[in-house]
């Protein structure tokens, strides 16, 4: 594999381990008595901040890969 695909990989196995993380955040957050608190630790605006965030991730993650021509195109969803 080139350097060239090896750093492509790179950045979206990072952006991918920054979207789990956050995935987890926001489920632990809204089933958060299942997580082990008494409350919410997350605003509601802040979640929807988050959940923006998670999007944009995956997103870019699916644009690279459409660049580098592993994907025909985007799911719609």
């Amino acid at each position: 594999m080139g350097n060239n695909n090896f750093q492509i990989i790179n950045n979206i196995e990072a952006k991918l381990i920054q979207v789990r993380s956050m995935a987890k955040i926001a489920l632990d957050n809204t089933n958060y008595k299942c997580a082990g608190y008494d409350e919410t630790f997350i605003e509601q605006a802040d979640m929807s901040n988050l959940l923006w965030v998670i999007v944009d991730l995956v997103e870019q993650a699916f644009d690279e890969l459409q660049g580098y021509g592993l994907t025909e195109g985007k799911n719609n969803g």
